[in-house]
């Protein structure tokens, strides 16, 4: 197992490097366009944001496999089982908050594809059924 997560921190070395590229390249290009020619790339921002998103989620892998994360050292002097203990307290606190987002990406992804069954049956039909594109409720009260 530990061999897998070396090849694995091999691997996502250079992808978090070319992540990192993007990302200064990318606000560097966005900057440029902004004050020196009056313009803007619209979606270069979103794109470095995602990039972003990216090295933080693959960079937190590898800071797992290292136990390099952020951690108070209150009780630094501790040996045995209470050192036992807190480093469990720590990993079930880890785990509580990595669960978090398989569950909201899976909550995400049933989300999404009600949204492409909707969105085929009105390319189909010709009929919408998206609440986003009702027109507002009047408002009788004014």
């Amino acid at each position: 197992m530990e061999r897998l997560f070396d090849r694995l921190e091999r691997w996502l070395g250079p992808v978090l490097a070319a992540l990192l590229a993007f990302i200064t390249i990318g606000v560097f290009i966005q900057v440029v366009l902004r004050y020196v020619f009056a313009m803007s790339f619209l979606w270069g921002e979103e794109l470095s944001l995602f990039a972003f998103i990216w090295c933080i989620f693959l960079g937190t892998a590898i800071c797992s496999v290292r136990h390099s994360h952020f951690s108070f050292d209150m009780f630094h002097g501790l040996r045995g089982r209470p050192a036992g203990v807190q480093r469990l307290i720590v990993d079930l606190c880890v785990l509580a908050t990595t669960i978090v987002i398989p569950v909201s990406g899976v909550l995400m992804s049933i989300v999404c594809l009600m949204d492409i069954v909707r969105d085929c049956r009105q390319i189909a039909t010709g009929e919408s059924h998206d609440p986003r594109d009702a027109p507002p409720p009047i408002d009788y009260s004014a």
